[in-house]
């Protein structure tokens, strides 16, 4: 079958654009050097979409002397900077007219707390007016946004599973210790493989189109594609053309969200070049988690003439929480294809490079040495429907088989020459693989038992890795009355959902495995010494000050105080330094004025402040049930609105205690539940959450009715 009949725009992909000049670059020494030399190029703009950015990355790694005795990277050209952030910042104050735009996830707190503390401020405050940095939330409740994509001028694009962040930095040789492996607040991670397709012509400029559609969804604004060019576009140096003038079919998942229709065109590429391979799949994946695929894949194996399949990915996952979803979904579906295998065509690998095990987390498919793959889309169900992704595909035989060979011969620390030899020679690349395997880089057979010390409840759930929005989020939708349904919806659903989860979750801590018990119990110690220093009420409020000028939920931060100080003192402080932080912001706003307050919260201010200017405090308070804003937002908002000082206040008072106490409640409880995990202690955490959550519904749905008689919606914000 030809790509005419592969690649289907509207069903299997979202359309097709030519490619003057392609090329695969893999790991992040070799994609971080390739920025350091084209992102001084750029003319007109430089759009970056991912997951996850931390400012602070070293693109080069310039000092740190190589574990082989080699020479290092060595330092940007022209005195430029090394980090990302300085280096977008000084490329738009060196050239004129050059616009720069950052969008990443507006992730869950989850992630956050590994993240950069106040990247926002850092990199949309305090840079040049051209460099806009945004936080990407335009997606349904569980979803994030995770396509990885650099566009050049609408010239030059990458595109993979790489984001420029920390613990992304390795070299092709994955020593198992890597002195430049080194990033703020992680002195030392495991060894980190991925890969990124880059490419020039009308398939760059389509992928600019995508980042331009993602930035809209985000802020609001409108970007205008880039002038074109008559001279050749930028390519880095040492990256080697693998092809040209190829047809580059581009396939997005996108949730059903603000009225858009859901987008699985990833989803069904997959199962298409399934489907049509005759000889070899080819998967290197961070995940092996999607029922939709491993379906797609069973079929094949059932059938006589299955094709020989390698699947490579990271060993045993680190984290609990990952072992307890990913892990064990991957040990099952495993086993269920390898019961389907009746030919011995399917091998699952990990990769380990001098005894430490290597993070494969790379998305890239390869089918018969003809078809090849890249992109951001796990094989998970969330990336089949839920989370935003984007992967490119090309039938290009000579890249295909370049691609594959390269990077087999990376994961056996031998050339591609020798893995071609030995597949020739023994008949396929399983016998390939284990002729050499043996080396201090190997791959190694996945055993299918599932992972030791999970959270048995985690494990038998969807929840992690859903394939569509929370079904709740859908009724609540169509509960809500009038035009406000959807910020009603999603804002409470957050508020007090996350509430509810959060005292489920310990409500069920006493069914944890006890090596979490031996984690918590020093931190509940720390808890109870800090209760009695003088200076905590202080250093809570100051706590509160400072996590409203980097927008961190002051609902957190009232958990947080109560685990300290207990329910009773802990709402007195919340209080306190909700009040005070909510007035110094106020403050900020009032001084700044409207139109820099637009800037610094985006389009979403205009309409906050439509609503906030003409009814006072009601409508503080309303935002402050169901928050349609975040609180900081809210604050700076209110002050360049002219919102009175009063009103204000009163608004803040009355709309924000039942969250404080709510959360309060739930802080103290928790600790408690920590501190002695018995059946009272989970009941009463359980019980006491409810009816704060209860009491917030209703007092929303009270003040919710009152204004809609009163006339305009306030929640139509």
């Amino acid at each position: 079958m030809g790509s005419v009949g592969l690649f289907q725009p509207g069903r299997n992909c979202w359309r097709t654009a030519r490619a003057d000049r392609l090329g695969v670059v893999v790991d992040a020494e070799a994609y971080f050097r390739a920025l350091a030399e084209v992102l001084p190029q750029a003319r007109h703009s430089i759009l970056m979409v991912g997951w996850e950015f931390d400012s602070r990355t070293r693109l080069l790694r310039g000092t740190e002397s190589r574990p082989d005795g080699l020479p290092p990277d060595g330092l940007p050209p022209d005195g430029l900077p090394n980090e990302i952030g300085a280096l977008l910042d000084r490329l738009a104050h060196r050239r004129r007219g050059l616009d720069i735009r950052v969008l990443i996830w507006d992730s869950a707190m989850l992630y956050a707390i590994n993240r950069e503390f106040g990247a926002f401020i850092k990199m949309d405050w305090l840079t040049h007016s051209r460099l806009r940095f945004r936080l990407d939330d335009g997606h349904p409740i569980g979803a994030s946004h995770h396509q990885k994509i650099v566009v050049i001028d609408d010239r030059l694009a990458f595109i993979g599973g790489l984001d420029i962040s920390s613990q992304r930095w390795d070299s092709r040789a994955h020593f198992a210790v890597d002195p430049r492996r080194r990033d703020p607040a992680f002195p030392d991670y495991p060894p980190f493989h991925d890969v990124m397709a880059a490419m020039t012509g009308d398939a760059a400029a389509a992928l600019a189109e995508i980042c331009r559609e993602r930035w809209y969804t985000a802020s609001g604004e409108r970007l205008a594609p880039s002038p074109a060019a008559s001279d050749p576009a930028p390519w880095p140096s040492e990256v080697a053309e693998l092809c040209g003038d190829v047809e580059v079919a581009i396939a997005r998942t996108s949730p059903a969200w603000d009225g858009e229709p859901m987008v699985r065109e990833a989803e069904r590429l997959y199962h298409d070049m399934i489907a049509v391979a005759r000889h070899s799949i080819f998967i290197e994946n961070q995940y092996f988690a999607s029922r939709s695929v491993a379906l797609a894949l069973e079929r094949r194996l059932r059938r006589d003439d299955c094709p020989e399949m390698v699947v490579i990915g990271p060993g045993e996952p680190v984290s609990l929480l990952e072992r307890s979803t990913m892990g064990v979904a991957r040990s099952r579906l495993y086993r269920r294809l390898q019961a389907a295998d009746r030919h011995g065509r399917l091998r699952y690998y990990w990769v380990t490079s001098g005894g430490r095990d290597v993070k494969v987390h790379s998305k890239v498919m390869v089918v018969d040495d003809r078809w090849l793959r890249v992109g951001s889309a796990n094989l998970a169900n969330r990336s089949m429907g839920l989370d935003t992704e984007c992967d490119v595909v090309v039938e290009a035989p000579a890249a295909a088989r370049a691609c594959r060979l390269d990077l087999l011969a990376e994961h056996l620390g031998v050339s591609p020459e020798r893995v071609a030899d030995a597949e020739a020679r023994l008949g396929g690349s399983h016998a390939a693989i284990a002729s050499l395997t043996g080396g201090a880089h190997r791959l190694v057979p996945l055993d299918s038992r599932e992972p030791d010390r999970v959270v048995p409840i985690i494990a038998h759930t969807g929840v992690p890795d859903p394939e569509q929005a929370m079904e709740t989020l859908l009724w609540i939708e169509r509960a809500a009355p009038g035009p406000s349904r959807r910020p009603l919806a999603r804002r409470v659903l957050i508020s007090y959902g996350v509430l509810a989860l959060l005292a489920l979750a310990t409500a069920l801590w006493p069914l944890a495995p006890p090596e979490l018990w031996e984690v918590a119990r020093p931190w509940v110690e720390r808890l109870a010494r800090l209760r009695d220093q003088p200076a905590a009420a202080a250093g809570l409020i100051g706590a509160f000050l400072l996590g409203g000028m980097v927008r961190f939920p002051p609902s957190l931060l009232a958990m947080a105080a109560a685990a300290v100080m207990g329910t009773g003192f802990g709402v007195g402080v919340s209080l306190l330094g909700v009040m005070a932080s909510a007035a110094l912001l106020f403050g900020c706003g009032r001084a700044l004025g409207r139109a820099r307050v637009r800037r610094l919260g985006g389009w979403k201010v205009n309409r906050v402040s439509r609503s906030l200017g003409s009814h006072g405090m009601v409508s503080v308070a309303l935002l402050r049930l169901a928050p349609v804003a975040a609180f900081s937002v809210v604050n700076l908002v209110a002050g360049a609105a002219g919102v009175r000082f009063r009103d204000f206040v009163l608004g803040t008072l009355v709309g924000m205690t039942p969250s404080i106490i709510a959360m309060s409640v739930l802080g103290d409880q928790a600790v408690r539940v920590l501190r002695r995990p018995d059946l009272a202690n989970a009941i009463g955490l359980g019980l006491a959450a409810m009816l704060v959550i209860g009491a917030g519904l209703a007092l929303v749905n009270r003040l919710a009715r009152a204004r809609a008689r009163r006339g305009r919606w306030i929640l139509e914000v």
